[in-house]
């Protein structure tokens, strides 16, 4: 026989799935395991990740299964053993184990099919082998009305969450937005590469969709009190209006308060490694050559820190630097170098730096929404955690960032 062991889901949340195939009197295992919307079943619902190397994801089709997963339009994702899993010579029955992330949204009552494989183990398709199938409804658990989603007060920010915070958000720029009920208790989800849509960021993330100015904007990040987007790409300044919404997409959906906050052409700030409250904190920096993280030695636990030098080459993070040239529309990821529309300058130590010394400024390739400044360290700089700023149409970055400096 075979059985699936599956939990009522919430959408975007991730639960582990247990089928197992048991039969008496064989001693060589596989199983298949597929879940389709009840409402459109030729179509797939969520997806499998591999726990052990028990378990393989495939895309398939109705005729045939091949090629790995991310799957393409039109294929399937199946999870299914591996030649490892078939655990030869083991009697009785073994358990499969996959990892499935339910879908963005309540897509109503999710199917779960699967066929077992018991076999004798000598390697001939025969009367011996038996194939069993099942499969197990499961509904929403996430569908009930609950509380509604709230915006704090203040609760929409700059992502860098400099103290005090940027309360203003530009296009493109990366935002927090802070409050209650986004999402159901317990839901921790952060995007991934299978989220994308044609490669951009998604708008709904585990069933939340945020709109600032009635535009949908790309998400990164949810739980239950923070979510953290890029602004849309609006041309549009001064006040606008945000709002969160629950089961969005779906006849069920909930919409928060709305907030309001201003959007400006630039919002500028660093990212920070840590936040050390009421004190200055290490700005987010690599060296610019090697890559290699930049702050005091042992910043982080588990991570390797150095110091910069005169006359290093350096990164700096941050996000609110505005338009490039060229420019890309909010979600996308992108694949060059593009240099900020106005002018950014820098500012290490109290100097102002040499335009010479500002090397770069504009989007950091492959991340939404996040800059980079790359400047070369003057040999004259002293020892020290040095502050540091970056300029851009006249609006600065928040004091309280520091890059560590040591000969």
């Amino acid at each position: 026989m075979v059985s699936i062991s599956v939990n009522p889901y919430k959408p975007g949340e991730t639960q582990t799935i247990t089928v197992t195939v048991s039969d008496p009197t064989e001693q060589r295992w596989g199983f298949q395991l597929t879940a389709r919307p009840a409402n459109n079943p030729l179509t797939s619902a969520g997806s499998f990740q591999p726990l052990d190397g028990n378990v393989q994801v495939v895309c398939g089709n109705p005729k045939s299964l091949s090629g790995p997963v991310p799957c393409d339009a039109g294929t399937i994702p199946f999870a299914e053993h591996t030649l490892a899993g078939t655990r030869r010579g083991t009697r009785g029955g073994v358990t499969f184990q996959v990892n499935w992330t339910a879908p963005g949204s309540d897509v109503g009552d999710i199917i779960f099919a699967a066929a077992g494989n018991a076999a004798n183990g000598n390697d001939q398709a025969d009367s011996l082998d038996n194939i069993y199938t099942t499969s197990v409804t499961v509904s929403s658990a996430g569908s009930g009305a609950g509380p509604p989603p709230e915006i704090s007060a203040g609760g929409i920010v700059g992502a860098g969450l400099s103290n005090p915070p940027v309360a203003q958000i530009s296009p493109n720029g990366l935002i927090s937005i802070f409050g209650q009920n986004f999402a159901s208790p317990g839901v921790l989800r952060g995007v991934t590469a299978a989220d994308l849509v044609d490669g951009h960021l998604p708008s709904n993330l585990a069933g939340v969709c945020v709109q600032i100015d009635s535009q949908p904007a790309p998400m990164f990040f949810v739980s239950p009190t923070q979510i953290n987007a890029q602004a849309p790409s609006l041309s549009s300044t001064g006040a606008v209006g945000v709002q969160v919404i629950q089961n969005c997409g779906t006849s069920g959906q909930v919409i928060s308060n709305m907030q309001t906050v201003v959007m400006q052409p630039v919002a500028p700030e660093f990212f920070f490694f840590v936040h050390n409250p009421g004190g200055a904190s290490p700005v987010a920096a690599t060296n610019a050559i090697t890559g290699s993280l930049i702050g005091p030695p042992g910043l982080l636990p588990g991570a390797v820190f150095a110091p910069a030098k005169p006359g290093d080459f350096v990164a700096l993070y941050g996000t609110g630097f505005g338009a490039t040239n060229p420019s890309f529309a909010a979600g996308v990821l992108p694949g060059v170098i593009a240099a900020t529309a106005a002018k950014v300058s820098v500012t290490l130590n109290n100097v102002v730096l040499a335009d010479s010394d500002v090397l770069y400024a504009g989007v950091a390739p492959g991340f939404a929404g996040l800059y980079q400044i790359n400047i070369h360290i003057p040999a004259s700089m002293p020892d020290g955690n040095l502050p540091v700023s970056a300029s851009i149409n006249g609006v600065s970055t928040p004091p309280g960032a520091f890059l560590t400096v040591q000969r």
